[in-house]
């Protein structure tokens, strides 16, 4: 996880330097701010994953007129960086094949952010242009806008660009740009590389699917083993992240360690402790209250820069057990298994659609919309506290071959939700564990619902006078509950409405 920056059309003043430093949580290890061209100037910091330390690994990356930083892993970068002609500034880092593979496609953009098997955002820059690529999924973040002067300023969150710029916007997933320096005025234009497959035409045998099924998200998980620094699991004892686990654990020589946040009379803790004893690693528990999580509330508003009441509560939980890892281990990378329930339409109204063809278009909807929830959350809760989050569902090929499977093997009657990874991974976990129904992250905290406890303090702390006059204050989207009401009243506090609201989505379920 690092951290990505950039101003193009301006010198760099002190203000901009102090919104650059707003990011500086998610690469502790190094900072840097270059002037790469005259008035493009590219910021960077660095968490340490790959030789800590070493030079060759910093950012920008340099060679053949380009200069890029990246924040991202590219796991192919090997293969990329074959015959490169030229010697790069920094080349030892695996984002250095963003630069080798923009030469060998002849500097054809699309084709370059298609050539890398990865998650990234990066930001590249030559003479005359600045070239911009994200994530098939959006794994990772990049946000841009223009000042008052008509610089165009570009970074890993809102935070770091907001109080600079007249209005923020996402830089869409799959998609690249590329912008002329000399014609700033104009609007960037994100070009499409990339869209997830929406039509089902892998017409395979269940015993043939479940094959390619655990062969590619083992390849998956394997190639995100990349770096020298500690592993740790977030395990919440439900199956996407046991399996990540389980298979994690087959492939590396240094034990890992499994972190798990709940409730004192959480279920899913049991449930977490039978995975970590049946893989044989070390497990650590945070054991949280409810009054630890209405008290965090605001620093969780502000880091996943939302309002929606569903990333705010299962962000809580995540929030504080990595802030609780990088206080208390040496650990810096974690897998976690976000992505498997929209692929595999397992959330519970979703295992409710009508028919097949409903849920293949609402897991379209869901994966569509999920770099604004599950990614969003995870990238945040663990950025802002030096640590890097891995998510190998989300892998390019293991979409691809996921979204084209007939959506009947998605929607089973009588059959548990997933049934199709369940029975994929036949003896990689316990039973009770693979055959057990989905729990949220949330919810699934203690016997209480976290939903409950945030409502009850809601309705305490929100006069029901204020809440009656809730349009006259917040007119676009007012909220329906006190809940919504004070994350709403917390975020606008934090940020200006009117330059980046836009940007959250809000009431994914339908």
């Amino acid at each position: 996880m690092c951290g990505i920056w950039a101003i193009i059309g301006e010198q760099v003043t002190p203000q901009q330097q102090d919104a650059f430093m707003k990011i500086v949580g998610r690469g502790p290890d190094l900072t840097v701010l270059e002037e790469v061209q005259p008035n493009v100037h590219l910021g960077f910091h660095r968490l340490a994953i790959v030789m800590p330390g070493d030079t060759p690994s910093a950012q920008p990356i340099a060679g053949g007129g380009l200069s890029v930083v990246c924040n991202g892993e590219i796991y192919n970068h090997q293969s990329l960086k074959i015959d490169c002609p030229i010697t790069l500034k920094n080349g030892g880092s695996d984002c250095a094949a963003i630069i080798t593979s923009f030469l060998k496609h002849k500097e054809d953009l699309k084709e370059t952010c298609a050539s890398l098997d990865g998650v990234f955002a990066f930001i590249m820059a030559d003479s005359k242009n600045v070239y911009i690529g994200r994530d098939p999924i959006g794994v990772r973040p990049l946000f841009y806008g223009y000042n008052s002067n008509g610089s165009l300023l570009i970074g890993s969150e809102v935070k770091c660009i907001e109080e600079l710029c007249e209005r923020v916007e996402y830089f869409p997933p799959g998609c690249c740009a590329t912008i002329s320096i000399s014609s700033l005025n104009r609007p960037v234009q994100p070009q499409q590389y990339y869209t997830v497959p929406s039509v089902a035409d892998r017409f395979l045998s269940i015993e043939c699917t479940q094959t390619l099924v655990r062969d590619i998200l083992v390849k998956s998980v394997e190639k995100r083993l990349m770096g020298n620094r500690n592993f740790g699991f977030m395990l919440s004892g439900g199956l996407d992240s046991s399996l990540i686990a389980s298979i994690a654990t087959r492939f590396l020589k240094q034990k890992p360690v499994a972190f798990s946040v709940g409730f004192e009379d959480s279920p899913d803790l049991e449930n977490a402790r039978k995975v970590a004893d049946y893989l044989k690693i070390p497990h650590e528990i945070l054991v949280i209250t409810p009054q630890q999580c209405i008290d965090i509330i605001p620093e969780v508003v502000f880091a996943l820069e939302t309002f929606d009441p569903l990333i705010i509560r299962c962000g809580i939980a995540h929030y504080l057990l990595c802030q609780h890892i990088s206080k208390s281990s040496d650990v810096k990378v974690l897998l976690s298994g976000e992505g498997a329930d929209e692929l595999f339409g397992s959330y519970a109204y979703m295992q409710r659609a009508p028919n097949a063809l409903h849920l293949h278009k609402e897991i379209l909807r869901r994966m569509h919309h999920l770099h604004q929830y599950d990614v969003l959350r995870c990238d945040r809760s663990t950025s802002c506290h030096g640590l890097e989050i891995r998510v190998p569902f989300l892998d390019k090929r293991f979409i691809d071959l996921v979204s084209r499977l007939p959506p009947t093997y998605k929607l089973m009657p009588m059959k548990l939700e997933k049934h199709l990874l369940r029975s994929a991974f036949e003896g990689w976990l316990p039973d009770e564990v693979l055959w057990r129904s989905k729990e949220g992250f949330a919810e699934a905290l203690g016997k209480t619902d976290l939903g409950d406890i945030l409502a009850d303090h809601c309705d305490k702390l929100i006069p029901k006078d204020l809440y009656e006059q809730r349009a006259e204050r917040f007119p676009d989207r007012t909220p329906e509950t006190t809940e919504e009401y004070w994350y709403r009243q917390i975020f606008e506090e934090t940020f200006v409405y009117d330059k980046m609201g836009h940007l959250v989505h809000t009431k994914v379920y339908r």
